[in-house]
Order: structure tokens, then C-alpha cells, then sequence
């Protein structure tokens, strides 16, 4: 999926997926240093491997924050949440063996294999394991029609478990009751048409898939943008303490109003190119993250001009 051998090329033609986000760091020299979440460990860490580490947030609910830096197997960040009557793994991850430690990391920290697997949307280092994520305990996979039908169409799709993929409602929450704890599943937009959250009330905390981005430039390469701006922002009106983004450190309600503020200057600074006549391209190439986030990662500097393109794109076409 990240192939070592990515060309330029190749990178434009497989840049739907956040896993092209991700990969760059073994193909252009834009990565600068190694980034400083990959060390912020916000609460105790109950396992840890080359691709990750998994902190226990609370009783039953873990964070997977992988560490792509290091090591490409799991890609993405996700999560455990436990109950009496079951266990959902939040994601499916970049590779069937990231999916599948995921899934014997779970069984051994709960004593009982996943029961669900939840897909917040389609990008491939969130969806690359399915086939890893099944093969322990076969749990039911949760997602919505919009996001099964994007995985169909990709290369070698696992059909074999799309066909029995569980729909999500994409209007309205559904529950997952696990006995003494439910998971809400929430349909939202913005990072792509189809993303969902996964809400936990006791403790608040929120999976956010790639709706939210922590120590990384995030990828607009699917985003409406005034979307993405107001699903960050309702998600942060709630009483989530905890938020597990889809890539960096387990964040704080501190950390997604710094969030915010990043995703506020990039409206700005491409409101100021549209007055000033300049390209997505001048633009991008202008532009510099706001001051206090000199340890944000980018992995290409294209990604400023995507974002900023994108709001152009909305601008031109409200």
C-alpha cells in the first residue's frame, strides 16, 4: 500500500488515502526530524512495538497511537473499548499484521477477542487490515455504505468481508451495547463525506478518525473544508476529555483548540491569496504553520498548497 518504491507519480495517483500521507516519509526529505508526539506518552503505556504503543486510557478503553515514523505496520492511531458483552477495535489499520497484533493485543488484554471493528472512513491506512483485523475471533465490522463501497473499489478489496459488512445509519448515532458500557457511533463530515466518531460518556472520550490531526499537517485531499472546521468544533463543545486522533499523540481539549487555530489560519491564509490573486501553489509554497507548532510533522510541503486549494475550491464553489 506505502510502497518503498513510490515514484512522484505513482504518489499523485494513490494520494486518496491518508497511507500516502504517511509513506512520504520514505520517499521525499520533507519529514522534519522525528516528531516530538512520538514520545508524549499521556497516560500509562500497556504495550509497545516498533509501529506503536498502546496507553490505557481508562478502565477497558486503550489508545493505539502509532508511531508511522518508526515503523509502517499499523499506520494509523485507533483503540480498544471493552464491556461485559464485548470488545470493538476502533480501525482496521494499514496492513493485515498491524490489524492482526491489534486484534491479539486486544484478546490479551481483555482475555476475549474483538467482537466489532469500526472503520471512522474509506482511506486505506485505516481500512488496508481488514483481512488482519477478521482473522481473530471474526468480529462483525461496522461502516457506512459510503465507506464499504470506496474499499470495494480499491485494488485486491477484501469482498469476502465487505459483503457481510454491518451499514451504519448515515444520518443518525447508533449504539453499540456492550452490556455495563456503550459506544455511540457518530456519522460527521469533513475529512471525507463518510467519517464517523466513536464516543465513549463514561469516561468522555472520543475516537475522531482523521476529523483530527496532533503533532501532523493533516491531509485535505478529500475534505470540505468549512465541514472538517465545524465537525472539529462540535467536537470539542462536548465534555470529551480525552480525544484519540487519527494520527499523533493522544490529544487534550487544550491540544484540538491548538488544532482549531491551525485549521483557522489555513482558511485565512487562503482567503488572503484569493485577494491577492496568487494560485493554491504560490500560496502554499508561502505558506508556514503558526507559531508554537515548529514540531508538527510534514511530510511534503504540496500539503499546504492541497489544503489551501481546498478552501480556494470551496470559495470559488460554496
Amino acid at each position: 500500500m506505502c510502497d518503498d518504491r513510490l515514484s512522484r507519480r505513482d504518489f499523485v495517483r494513490t494520494s486518496a488515502s491518508c497511507a500516502a500521507h504517511v509513506g512520504l516519509m520514505s520517499v521525499f526529505p520533507f519529514a522534519r526530524g522525528r516528531a516530538a508526539w512520538s514520545a508524549q506518552e499521556r497516560f500509562p503505556v500497556v504495550s509497545r512495538a516498533p509501529w506503536g504503543r498502546i496507553e490505557r486510557v481508562a478502565n477497558g478503553i486503550w489508545a493505539l497511537v502509532s508511531t508511522p515514523l518508526e515503523d509502517r505496520t499499523t499506520l494509523c492511531n485507533g483503540g480498544i473499548v471493552a464491556g461485559r458483552n464485548g470488545v470493538v477495535v476502533v480501525e482496521a489499520f494499514g496492513s493485515n499484521e498491524g490489524a492482526l497484533w491489534m486484534a491479539e493485543e486486544a484478546t490479551r488484554l481483555v482475555g476475549r477477542p474483538p467482537t466489532h471493528v469500526v472503520l471512522t472512513h474509506y482511506h486505506g491506512d485505516h481500512t488496508g487490515g481488514l483481512r488482519g483485523a477478521r482473522a481473530t475471533g471474526a468480529p462483525a465490522v461496522l461502516a457506512t455504505g459510503s465507506t464499504r463501497d470506496a474499499i470495494r473499489a480499491t485494488r485486491d478489496a477484501p469482498v469476502e468481508i465487505l459483503d457481510r459488512v454491518t451499514v451504519l445509519d448515515h444520518i443518525r448515532p447508533t449504539e453499540i451495547d456492550l452490556g455495563d458500557r456503550s459506544l455511540i457511533v457518530v456519522p460527521r463530515r469533513g475529512h471525507t463525506a463518510s467519517d464517523v466518531t466513536i464516543e465513549v460518556t463514561d469516561p468522555a472520550v472520543v475516537f475522531c478518525g482523521d476529523l483530527v490531526w496532533n503533532g501532523m499537517f493533516p491531509n485535505y485531499v478529500d475534505a470540505s473544508p468549512s465541514r472538517l472546521s465545524q465537525a472539529v468544533r462540535l467536537l470539542r463543545a462536548g465534555s470529551a476529555s480525552t480525544f484519540v486522533p487519527g494520527h499523533g499523540a493522544l490529544a487534550g481539549p487544550e491540544d484540538v483548540d491548538r488544532y482549531i487555530d491551525l485549521l483557522d489560519d489555513v482558511e485565512a491564509a487562503a482567503r488572503r491569496a484569493m485577494e491577492r490573486g496568487l494560485t493554491a501553489e504560490e500560496a502554499g509554497a508561502e505558506y508556514r504553520l503558526p507559531a508554537g507548532m515548529a514540531q508538527w510533522v510534514l511530510f511534503n510541503p504540496a500539503y499546504f498548497e492541497r489544503a489551501i486549494g481546498a478552501w480556494m475550491a470551496e470559495f470559488r464553489n460554496p
